[in-house]
């Protein structure tokens, strides 16, 4: 059984496309899918359409706009004079027609995606085998959703925002899930070190770079989970991971800056499907 996960990374997305256009060239089939935030959205595309599906809604970006509406106006009004429900600068309108789009009715796979609550603070995770197809695309929209960036989805009583908020790389998820999978495939849209750059004096990039190095810290640690992971049961530690089993593990990490988390245009999609194909050729060379 083999297992996909995604991590987020916003504009870094062509990143993770290329990487699925090598493991569909090598024979690799995913059983199961986890994805957040922008990873969110491959998922989707898996479950509910296909690599080349992914493919195309992605080349069709050739702006900022292409994907996401800006409302700053609407924004300002609503946290001066308090009116309306803007709150972030951009709305979701675009990204969620683009959803709309997936082809299929049933998911033809077990995806799970998570969004994080702003009012309790927990993360919920969601799979597209428990939910109508509606509420699935939901919990990606929101999944997608960066704090103060992007607008929020609120329904019912939650206020839902980017899952790598809590979670930037769902693996320990995905490693507990039911299907047990022994196969595990890691696309992270980040490298693991942070890039060198100089930020301009403005508040938009120095939030983007803040919201990047948080959300770095944060994939180090997941990513230490799968070293970990195996070495406890290579040790014979496996009275401390019960009911574990052992895993091969896959990585496929940027090894150089590709573009902000909302740099959306055509030039930074396709530099990061390039580097992902670069990267996965490397990684996939030798596969069985």
């Amino acid at each position: 059984m083999v297992g996909l996960c995604i991590s987020g990374g916003g504009a870094k997305v062509g990143f993770a496309l290329g990487v699925l256009e090598i493991m569909e060239s090598k024979g690799v089939k995913p059983n199961l899918v986890y994805g957040i935030s922008s990873g969110s959205l491959c998922t989707a595309a898996l479950c509910y359409g296909s690599v080349d599906f992914l493919k195309m809604q992605l080349l069709e970006i050739r702006k900022k706009e292409d994907i996401l509406d800006p409302q700053w106006f609407k924004a300002l009004i609503a946290q001066i004079l308090g009116l309306g429900n803007a709150d972030g600068l951009f709305s979701m309108k675009t990204m969620r027609k683009k959803l709309g789009k997936l082809p299929e009715d049933k998911p033809v796979m077990k995806g799970v995606v998570g969004y994080v609550d702003l009012n309790g603070g927990g993360i919920t995770y969601i799979s597209s085998l428990d939910v109508e197809k509606k509420d699935f695309l939901d919990a990606v929209q929101a999944s997608c959703s960066i704090p103060l960036v992007m607008q929020t989805q609120r329904l019912g009583d939650e206020v839902r925002v980017d899952g790598g908020v809590r979670d930037m790389l769902p693996l320990k998820q995905l490693i507990d899930d039911p299907l047990k999978v022994d196969e595990i495939h890691i696309i992270s849209l980040n490298p693991v070190t942070p890039d060198q750059k100089q930020i301009e004096k403005k508040i938009m990039p120095v939030a983007l770079r803040t919201i990047d190095l948080i959300l770095n810290e944060v994939l180090q640690n997941d990513l230490k989970i799968a070293k970990i992971y195996n070495m406890m049961l290579e040790k014979g530690l496996d009275n401390l991971v019960p009911g574990k089993r052992m895993i091969k593990f896959y990585e496929y990490i940027p090894t150089q800056f590709i573009c902000d988390s909302i740099e959306f245009n055509k030039d930074n999609i396709q530099k990061g499907i390039d580097h992902g194909l670069e990267i996965a050729n490397k990684v996939l060379k030798n596969y069985h």
